[in-house]
């Protein structure tokens, strides 16, 4: 079985629940699609786990820090410069050079046995959004993005769960009983977030998915202390400590 996680932004707590419940689950791999830092107050502790995940794709905002933020607002390019200073004050010599190595050997996308794995979608793997209304409002774009899908992809950067269809409609887990079977007509698979849900659910959210089944999981998590740490860090919004109660 593998655990597909994605959006942690620098949640530690967030992610060691999410780790507890995929080894509780049994889980053999698994797999991050990126954005492992950014928006949160544990950049070092998050990239230290991931670095012992089977795959981990790079996301817009691990680009950020290792590159330089384009296109973001002033709050997230505030905790990318602020994430980028973090990193690079480690003491430790043979960390900070580890997770720097480590951000720059990520993949941009990872393809196997059909499965196709991005951070946001397969036209543009790092920066673009697949929004729910997309088959709505933007049916053409929905349809390349399909043609380049073989059978399923896998993503997230939305931080919003849920299925494309093969006639482009977006279901949410909730449509689907938490579940769905890939497979049968191509499908896009979005695998939520674990550090920064934002479908007003404050659970952090990954997926597991075992033969061709897909399952999305909520776990719940300390993310009051979470919220205190972005509160105490000048460099870090108020606000990205006050969404993780609400869920957006």
């Amino acid at each position: 079985m593998i655990a597909l996680v994605s959006d942690i932004h620098g949640n530690i707590e967030a992610l060691d629940a999410v780790c507890t419940d995929i080894a509780e689950k049994g889980c053999d791999t698994i797999l991050c699609l990126g954005d492992v830092v950014g928006y949160g107050p544990d950049p070092k502790a998050c990239l230290d786990r991931v670095m012992g995940f089977d795959l981990t794709i790079m996301g817009n905002h691990d680009h950020a820090a290792f590159i330089e933020p384009a296109g973001f607002n002033t709050p997230a390019e505030r905790a990318i410069f602020w994430t980028r200073k973090v990193l690079e004050v480690e003491a430790d010599e043979g960390l900070r050079r580890g997770r720097w190595e480590f951000l720059a050997r990520m993949a941009t996308f990872h393809s196997e046995d059909g499965i196709l794995y991005v951070h946001g979608s397969p036209r543009h793997p790092m920066h673009e959004y697949l929004f729910p209304d997309e088959g709505e409002t933007a049916p053409a774009k929905l349809m390349q993005v399909f043609d380049l899908v073989r059978e399923t992809c896998f993503l997230g950067h939305t931080h919003l769960p849920g299925v494309f269809t093969p006639d482009y409609r977006f279901l949410t887990p909730a449509q689907v009983d938490h579940r769905y079977v890939v497979g049968q007509g191509k499908a896009v698979v979005n695998v939520g977030s674990v550090g920064q849900p934002r479908d007003l659910d404050p659970r952090a959210c990954y997926v597991t998915l075992d033969g061709r089944e897909v399952r999305w999981n909520r776990v719940p998590y300390d993310n009051r202390t979470t919220m205190e740490k972005i509160f105490a860090i000048p460099d870090l919004d108020d606000f990205l400590a006050q969404r993780l109660a609400e869920g957006r």
